[in-house]
């Protein structure tokens, strides 16, 4: 449900590029060079400069915690979006072991701005979605956050909107009452009884029309 739901809503990306090793790409326009620092990594976009070492995430990524983006030493994944000037970049840790196999970073960069908004993500998946949510001329972005895993192997997803400001960057949206939407998905690995799995909204429309 969920699945069928962002489909209807993601912006369809210019070119996507899933890095293969290298470190320099010309994708159309746009010369992206990246590297790795002691802390974090530099990736430059036509002679501009993105350092995460200093970087935090503007969402908690386990439970309520934000996390910090030098973490990341990888250039995973490429996309930009020429209409609407961003260019979305997936960071990840390589070689992984452990936990660390579960995290991922998002950049969000403007390229007329040059603002940048940073997210990540743990056991949640590595795609990277740009979303038009509400019809009001603003980009918006999802961010997961990992709730989980209770004593009895449940585990919970919570999604947050985020939208574009006039400056470029990302910030939660809420109404005018300072009302948040969110979604949560509520799941057992380890189960498959229909009884754990759990879908909770306060969102800008209903998602849920079987309220299942």
């Amino acid at each position: 449900m969920i699945e069928r739901y962002l489909k209807t809503k993601a912006i369809e990306p210019t070119v996507v590029f899933n890095n293969d090793g290298r470190k320099e790409f010309n994708l159309l326009n746009h010369i992206i060079s990246w590297r790795e620092l002691k802390k974090g990594v530099e990736i430059t976009v036509n002679g501009q400069s993105i350092v995460t070492a200093d970087k935090v995430t503007l969402n908690p990524v386990w439970g309520e915690e934000v996390d910090s983006v030098n973490f990341a030493n990888y250039l995973n994944q490429i996309k930009i979006y020429e209409y609407d000037s961003l260019v979305g970049f997936v960071l990840t840790n390589s070689p992984c072991t452990g936990l660390g196999c579960g995290v991922n970073y998002q950049i969000v960069y403007d390229l007329k701005t040059k603002k940048q908004s940073y997210f990540g993500r743990f056991q949640t998946g590595l795609e990277f979605e740009i979303y038009n949510f509400n019809s009001d001329d603003r980009l918006d972005f999802l961010s997961k956050t990992f709730v989980g895993r209770n004593t009895q192997g449940i585990d919970t997803t919570e999604f947050v909107l985020y939208s574009q400001t006039e400056i470029g960057d990302f910030r939660e949206f809420t109404a005018k009452d300072s009302t948040r939407f969110w979604f949560r998905h509520t799941y057992s690995v380890f189960q498959t009884d229909l009884d754990n799995d759990r879908f909770e909204e306060q969102w800008i429309e209903k998602i849920n029309k079987n309220d299942r």
